[in-house]
């Protein structure tokens, strides 16, 4: 009788073939998962650049009853402008540079009838900063 000890060459040729898929779905989906999360941490700097342009926007749309808006220039009536540079990709508030690294940015001014006596006016804001962040916001001008 002979000892039936260890592996045969077929059973090491599965062993092997089995790893060898395992280790590959592994490697697939670590590099999406390391993909995402680089993704990630651009989209912060993204965040972060639009909450500049949302903290000095919200403040003139709430101190403000009309605009004028003209593609990518909206003028306040307290003579507050914004402007977006195409040729460098940043966003003037009067003069000083509030975001940068915007891909797009349109400003579009609509009247809304709420009431009979009520018509708010309304900044529809598209917004692309970097690779990853796009957005359209409506802000209501101040109405009372």
């Amino acid at each position: 009788m002979s000892s039936q000890k260890g592996i045969t060459l077929t059973s090491l040729v599965i062993y092997i073939g089995i790893s060898t898929i395992v280790i590959s779905i592994m490697a697939v989906i670590s590099s999406f998962f390391f993909k995402n999360v680089d993704g990630i941490k651009k989209q912060d700097n993204y965040a972060t650049e639009f909450n500049k342009f949302n903290m000095f926007f919200i403040n003139d749309v709430k101190q403000n009853k009309t605009a004028v808006v003209d593609g990518n220039k909206i003028t306040f009536e307290d003579g507050t402008v914004y402007k977006y540079s195409t040729t460098q990709k940043t966003i003037v508030r009067n003069n000083t540079k509030i975001a940068s690294n915007v891909t797009n940015l349109t400003f579009s001014l609509e009247g809304y009838k709420a009431t009979e006596n009520t018509t708010k006016n309304i900044v529809t804001v598209n917004i692309s900063i970097g690779e990853n962040f796009s957005e359209s916001i409506e802000y209501v001008l101040k109405y009372w």
